[in-house]
């Protein structure tokens, strides 16, 4: 990994930088990203109905559209699980 310039903080601004991409404006102010480690992005939460709503139906979406933007960019990097917590 080094040899290709990635360390671990290449890979969270990369994971980072595509959740704030992927997600809509409106997710994106009261849902941030805070860890990346061994394939799981973790995610804070600011209320509890959205919190709901991206665990119980908009979880594999972000997934794949995270992954999406993220091999479209050449990072070799994969987010295998999606955590998310309330603030």
């Amino acid at each position: 990994m080094q040899k290709r310039g990635w360390s671990r903080g290449a890979e969270h601004r990369a994971v980072f930088d595509a959740w704030l991409q992927v997600v809509p404006a409106t997710i994106g102010k009261r849902a941030r990203p805070v860890s990346f480690r061994s394939g799981k992005l973790i995610l804070v939460i600011e209320s509890a109905p959205l919190l709901d709503e991206l665990r119980c139906f908009r979880q594999s979406e972000m997934l794949a559209l995270i992954n999406r933007k993220l091999s479209a960019a050449g990072h070799h990097v994969l987010v295998q699980r999606l955590e998310f917590r309330r603030s």
